[in-house]
């Protein structure tokens, strides 16, 4: 099968079968964080193409850090434990989740939050736990920070025990290779349409449709979602 041809059958399968040709090609069923990608992917951040799906991300994520400075470490490790569990127990009612993860997430409840590694502080005599504060994002960026801070000042203290944010908001895409078929579908389409800007006896020769899937934060709200194509026009036969 020719080069265009490929394309053209790309294009009806996405029409005819997007579900088949998503779940294929699907390996990330969970939720993102939009500014880490895949570790053998990591060089597609530099490649971002023209065409692509921008769409609004799923929700905003703070990074908080439970922390706890008393003298004996153990009680250190009850305090930040303590906190923990209060702000799992509130934080259905405050609208937001706990998360923790540096690339897919996974909720943080009272089952497994003993589970969570404790880290040095940054401070001598200190110990902390990092994970992610997370508000849908039904509506603005900021709407999502007021629960988000809302929840944090509201989370009571326990002994030396305190809750921190560190850094800014970022967002958060759910399983993003349900997409792929979509931007299959776009990438074919701007390739026909360029090739017929010469007339008609030029094709299409495209590649890179078969790497993974990239993404990068578009907006405060939005999330462009891309494959690492590149096509080249050239005379049919």
């Amino acid at each position: 099968m020719s080069r265009m041809a490929a394309v053209a059958a790309a294009i009806a399968l996405v029409a005819g079968g997007s579900g088949a040709l998503a779940q294929d090609n699907s390996n990330i069923q969970g939720e993102v964080v939009v500014t880490a990608q895949r570790a053998s992917a990591g060089y597609l951040a530099d490649v971002q193409p023209v065409v692509g799906l921008r769409r609004t991300a799923d929700s905003a994520i703070q990074r908080v850090q439970f922390t706890s400075d008393s003298r004996e470490e153990d009680v250190r490790k009850r305090e930040i434990h303590a906190m923990l569990e209060a702000a799992i127990r509130r934080a259905e009612s405050s609208g937001v989740e706990l998360v923790t993860g540096d690339f897919e997430l996974t909720k943080v409840t009272l089952t497994n939050y003993k589970g969570l590694v404790f880290q040095r502080g940054s401070r001598p005599d200190t110990s902390e736990i990092g994970l992610f504060v997370k508000a849908g994002l039904a509506g603005s960026v900021g709407s999502a920070q007021e629960r988000i801070d809302g929840f944090v000042k509201g989370v009571p203290a326990t002994g030396r025990a305190l809750i921190e944010k560190r850094g800014g908001i970022t967002l958060t895409i759910k399983n993003p290779d349900q997409y792929r078929a979509e931007i299959v579908r776009l990438v074919a389409a701007e390739g026909l349409k360029t090739a017929a800007a010469f007339g008609p006896d030029y094709g299409v020769d495209v590649r890179g449709l078969n790497e993974q899937l990239a993404w990068a934060q578009a907006s405060p709200t939005e999330v462009f979602l891309y494959l690492p194509y590149d096509f080249t026009v050239r005379p049919k036969g």
